[in-house]
């Protein structure tokens, strides 16, 4: 499957500014969300290939917009990263990896290199 749209979710503007751009830049068009709800009413209208949620989010969690996901999309299957300032530890990232079937657990800061990088082994046709 070729990487033609992502959702970035996260309540920092300048985080959402930051990876927005590193994906733009390499030909990516992107939906941006301020908050959970936005998250998941933007994911389930336009059907990215990639979503990127911040796992602490005002209204709804990045975790709370993947179970509402799922719910109301169930055949729906994007690549999925959770990246958090927060959660920090193995036990998080296991659970977020279990539970919610999360495919990366990434702590911020976040390096646009390793961000593109990690893309790339989800997506071949895809330049890091």
């Amino acid at each position: 499957m070729p990487l033609s749209k992502a959702l970035v979710a996260d309540d920092s503007r300048i985080f959402r500014s930051l990876m927005s751009q590193v994906l733009r830049d390499r030909g990516i068009g992107v939906v941006e969300a301020a908050n959970g709800r936005e998250a998941l009413d933007l994911t389930l209208s336009e059907r990215p290939e990639l979503l990127i949620l911040d796992a602490l989010m005002p209204l709804l969690s990045g975790f709370d917009v993947l179970t509402k996901l799922r719910e109301k999309a169930p055949g729906y299957d994007p690549v999925i990263f959770i990246v958090t300032a927060v959660y920090k530890s193995r036990r998080w990232e296991s659970e977020a990896r279990q539970t919610y079937r999360v495919h990366e657990y990434l702590e911020k800061p976040i390096e646009p290199e390793d961000l593109l990088k990690t893309i790339a082994g989800y997506f071949p046709d895809f330049q890091a």
